[in-house]
């Protein structure tokens, strides 16, 4: 994850999840590693600690926008949480374009009827859950490792580009000239 993951942001089913996941795979135990770059919430770096992880934690501070953006290409799967409240299923953050730029599968962690789902959805780039998804989630995280230990973990994305700055500027401008 990288970015601000506020105490209200606190996924801890995905922390029970991991949690799980380490203790029945070795081998995953052996490689994953939960990166958290940004500013991170006392509340939910307690939680992931409480949930066993502390061992496969790693910690970073705030990193500039370019080193960033080098992280997000660098990572297996890219974390993207929101608030769980039917008031941020319309919140699609502007990280969620940089994380499909980066073309590395997402797992998302939000609302139900997330419109960062749809989009998700749409473009193939990732996956979303809800705050109460267990198995699921699980399945997909361990989807994801076999593909990981087969060197083939990538984003499918398509139709990304209507997504870029440049075309949803021109989709603006278009809005703003009807008026």
């Amino acid at each position: 994850h990288i970015g601000s993951l506020l105490s209200a942001r606190n996924p801890k089913n995905l922390w029970k999840v991991l949690r799980e996941l380490v203790d029945e795979n070795r081998s995953f135990a052996n490689d994953f590693q939960l990166n958290l770059v940004g500013a991170i919430s006392e509340k939910v770096l307690s939680s992931i600690k409480s949930s066993g992880l502390s061992d496969h934690l790693l910690v970073s501070g705030y990193v500039s926008h370019r080193e960033a953006i080098q992280l997000q290409k660098s990572s297996q799967v890219l974390l993207l949480v929101e608030i769980d409240s039917k008031e941020t299923r319309g919140i699609i953050p502007g990280k969620l374009f940089e994380y499909i730029a980066a073309k590395r599968p997402i797992l998302a962690v939000g609302p139900e009827n997330w419109d960062v789902a749809r989009i998700l959805q749409e473009t193939g780039a990732g996956n979303h859950f809800t705050y109460h998804a267990k198995e699921d989630l699980k399945n997909r995280i361990l989807a994801y490792y076999r593909l990981y230990q087969e060197n083939s973990l990538k984003s499918e994305s398509k139709q990304i580009d209507k997504y870029s700055r440049r075309n949803l500027t021109g989709k603006l401008a278009s809005v703003i000239n009807q008026e």
